[in-house]
């Protein structure tokens, strides 16, 4: 995944001293972040859960499918009751 991936996904960059990464707070309890810039192998960028360990995206598409599909399934991002 490239640095424009990120960035045309919504993340947001976060500056460092020496280093920045990118993050997306996609709903309440649901917040991605990037490897850093100077943990980058062959200019490539992944996504993690920021307080879980195990999945890591490495390709545009599939955590741009996820994005998707967490957006289209959560009431507050649709605009409907969380009680239904």
């Amino acid at each position: 995944m490239t640095e424009q991936d990120l960035i045309d996904l919504g993340f947001e960059r976060e500056d460092e001293n020496s280093f920045h990464y990118y993050t997306l707070d996609l709903v309440r309890g649901i917040e991605l972040i990037s490897n850093d810039s100077d943990d980058l192998v062959d200019e490539k960028w992944y996504v993690e859960f920021f307080d879980a360990d195990g999945i890591k995206f490495i390709d545009k598409e599939n955590l741009e499918a996820f994005i998707n599909i967490v957006k289209i399934n959560s009431p507050s991002v649709r605009g409907i009751d969380d009680r239904i």
